[in-house]
């Protein structure tokens, strides 16, 4: 591959990880969405055939462009909630719980991106196809005439989510929030690294300053403000005094609970709660 075509998908993959991620469209999206997007990152510029062809994974674009928007629900097993869970075995009692919450909870997601597509005046995402005119009507692809066919690209000045869609206040609150998170996660990341979590001996509690934590994380004082006070409202952090307010020079005083660090992490990677 040619140095100019990886320097291309290099950029693409960061204009990907801006839209999707930092505005937000991940949460607004059929589960085909991440696929089409990753030919769209791998290609530039693909046709809708060529998108059809390498998402449904056959040499037939018409048979491609069919293919489903949204991924089958697969119940849960004992064995696999247990895996899941890594823990004692669970009754069938829980297993059908948890069947019925996830099918609830994916039936309302498709329930919403339905509506969504309503108020753009495009078809409910079923079809590979129907899942590019959704994203194009999002805002998060361009599609343009090029050489006779049409052709979809990034859309690196994508509007937000609730620019685009009719969301609640409630939901527009929750996403200016859960940005503002994800803008300064980095930084969060820094800090809970400063406490040596995989140390043999890690600190209980972090004496320091703002300034201090600044040079020491290599960031802006006000980036690091804004991840000290993210800190502060994690279950498994306790700051004492105020970062929003506090001067640089200041002294804080910043907590661990490594009990509930264990358990509230753990659930983060697990995937069950988004957090920093």
């Amino acid at each position: 591959m040619a140095e100019e075509e990886v320097d291309g998908e290099v950029l693409r993959g960061g204009v990907f990880r801006d839209v999707f991620d930092g505005l937000g469209w991940s949460r607004f999206v059929p589960h085909a969405a991440v696929e089409v997007l990753g030919v769209v990152v791998l290609l530039g510029a693909p046709t809708r055939d060529q998108i059809g062809r390498l998402v449904g994974r056959t040499p037939d674009a018409v048979v491609g462009l069919s293919g489903p928007a949204w991924d089958e629900f697969e119940p849960w097993t004992e064995h696999t909630l247990r895996t899941a869970l890594d823990g004692a075995a669970p009754t069938p009692g829980e297993v059908a719980r948890a069947n019925t919450e996830d099918r609830a909870w994916l039936d309302g997601l498709i329930a919403e991106i339905d509506s969504h597509a309503d108020a753009l005046g495009v078809f409910r995402p079923r079809t590979l196809s129907d899942v590019l005119d959704y994203l194009t009507a999002c805002t998060v692809l361009i599609a343009t005439g090029r050489d006779g066919d049409t052709r979809y690209e990034l859309n690196p000045w994508a509007m937000l989510p609730a620019e685009v869609l009719p969301l609640t206040r409630d939901q527009v609150d929750e996403e200016d929030a859960l940005r503002w998170i994800g803008l300064h996660r980095p930084v969060v990341r820094k800090l809970i690294d400063l406490f040596g979590p995989y140390a043999d001996a890690p600190l209980d509690v972090l004496r320091t300053t703002l300034l201090d934590l600044s040079r020491t994380c290599g960031v802006d004082l006000e980036s690091t403000r804004a991840a000290v006070t993210i800190l502060a409202d994690q279950p498994d952090f306790e700051v004492t005094g105020d970062a929003e307010r506090a001067e640089p020079g200041a002294e804080l005083e910043i907590r661990v609970d490594w009990a509930n660090f264990l358990e509230y992490r753990l659930d983060i990677a697990a995937g069950t709660i988004d957090s920093p």
